[in-house]
């Protein structure tokens, strides 16, 4: 395809503006968590606010690199050849991939059974060995001279990261329905339920990274001489930190699913109707459908009259989901 203002500048400029975008529905979700968690445990607080600072310096590279091209190189396109900032843009972008799916990875490893969990850590080393990827090139986006020269030099390095991305967000996804599919067959009520909701975000959100993934590496191979490929790139970073917000945030609608299904148990005269005895029954349940690494236990005095409320003094499953 030939090189043009529309497939060049004008790509990169929707796609950078889709990605600030995104990032201000990251931002509101990150502080729907810190409102919501107060108390969550002290790495999950930590992982949601360093993704949000490499998002932050992620959003400014890619636009600052698009003032570059459309203000100080304006009426001289051929003059813009080289990305600076677009090596600390693809760095960064390295780096959040690595986190959010190590981050899914460790689920895998806590949840599946021998040797399926397996697949957790093999995923989550090749998540490690696409970082360095990510860093390399990186880094050779600032040495190269021109766009075209990075592309020639470094075309397999690009495609092998691109595929193994999605190959890995398919293997998770997988490893997680196999594992939630088998559970659902055992389960009833409040499970059956839980699982559900389970299942319909594993696929949403395994498909969401991995086909954009699969999208960037085609056209990358069908028209690398425009900035096309380019403008979907800045977008999968932001559309990885979504996907963990979205973990960190479910799991209170999880919560709402257990309380909303224990009440129509109680309503049906199905369980006793008090509802410590319902979430007893539940946490009978928790070890089936074990998603996260632990279960949180939030007190308040105030709200104890409320056994499934988030400040129950009780004990919920924290799935992150």
């Amino acid at each position: 395809m030939i090189p043009t203002i529309i497939n060049t500048l004008g790509a990169l400029e929707i796609g950078v503006i889709f990605a600030t975008c995104l990032f201000g529905v990251i931002t509101v979700q990150l502080h729907h968590y810190s409102q919501t968690f107060e108390d969550d445990r002290k790495s999950f607080r930590i992982l949601a606010a360093a993704v949000w600072i490499l998002e932050l310096i992620h959003t400014i590279c890619i636009c600052a690199e698009l003032y570059r091209g459309t203000v100080i190189f304006y009426g001289r396109p051929t003059e813009y050849q080289r990305f600076p900032l677009m090596g600390g843009a693809t760095l960064l972008g390295g780096l959040i991939t690595m986190l959010v799916q190590i981050f899914f990875c460790l689920r895998v490893w806590k949840a599946l059974p021998n040797p399926v969990r397996y697949i957790g850590a093999f995923c989550g080393g090749l998540t490690v060995l696409r970082a360095a990827g990510g860093i390399y090139l990186g880094v050779q986006i600032v040495r190269s001279q021109t766009l075209q020269e990075y592309r020639e030099l470094n075309n397999w390095v690009i495609s092998t990261l691109l595929a193994s991305g999605a190959a890995i967000d398919v293997a998770i996804a997988v490893s997680m329905l196999f594992f939630l599919v088998q559970k659902r067959e055992k389960g009833l009520g409040t499970v059956t339920r839980l699982i559900d909701r389970l299942v319909a975000y594993t696929i949403r959100t395994g498909l969401l990274t991995s086909i954009t993934a699969v999208a960037v590496l085609i056209v990358f191979q069908t028209m690398p001489e425009t900035y096309v490929w380019a403008a979907l790139y800045v977008v999968l970073a932001k559309l990885y930190s979504n996907t963990l917000y979205s973990a960190l945030n479910e799991r209170s609608r999880l919560r709402q699913v257990m309380v909303e299904s224990s009440q129509d148990l109680d309503s049906r005269g199905r369980r006793p109707t008090n509802h410590r005895s319902g979430l007893s029954d539940f946490q009978s349940r928790r070890q089936e459908i074990s998603i996260q690494m632990k279960t949180t236990v939030i007190r308040d005095d105030e709200e104890k009259a409320s056994p499934f409320g988030h400040r129950s003094g009780q004990t919920l499953p924290d799935t992150g989901f």
